[in-house]
């Protein structure tokens, strides 16, 4: 059910971007929509927190380094998102390889992200871009395809 709703909000998300461009409408970077490096940490934060109190997920969370985490979080959103910051942590399907991730707690994962976008005052488009995001990155987090 996420999955398809993610793609109907890629689909959306790109005919809205289309549509700014062909009417020359420039707009801010998503890096800056999510508030730069402080908005971007600010979320990663709430996100972890937010696994943390999920029953669902929240095992994967025991015994981590919430600032070590959150620093390499935050560096691949930023860079993910437009940002000036360069991620030199591990790919994505490294990190999550010994981890046994089902769709479920992928799924709950996205919907905690999602969560904590909204908890900050992010706009609706900008969450989708969010969400397309993070849906282009189960193949690699789940480790059926790629390395990103």
């Amino acid at each position: 059910m996420l999955k398809k709703l993610l793609s109907t909000l890629s689909v959306l998300l790109l005919a809205l971007g289309a549509h700014g461009a062909m009417a020359g409408e420039e707009t801010a970077s998503l890096y800056d929509r999510l508030g730069g490096w402080d908005g971007i940490d600010q979320i990663v934060r709430d996100t972890i927190s937010n696994h943390q109190e999920n029953p669902e997920i929240s095992h994967y969370f025991d015994d981590v380094d919430v600032d070590k985490l959150a620093g390499h979080v935050t560096a691949f959103f930023a860079a993910g998102t437009g940002g000036p910051a360069k991620y030199e942590g591990r790919d994505m399907t490294t990190t999550h390889a010994t981890m046994g991730l089902s769709d479920a707690d992928f799924d709950s994962a996205v919907a905690d992200v999602l969560k904590a976008v909204k908890k900050n005052g992010i706009d609706s488009e900008s969450a989708a871009e969010v969400a397309s995001i993070l849906e282009s990155l189960r193949p690699a987090v789940m480790g059926t395809t790629g390395t990103t």
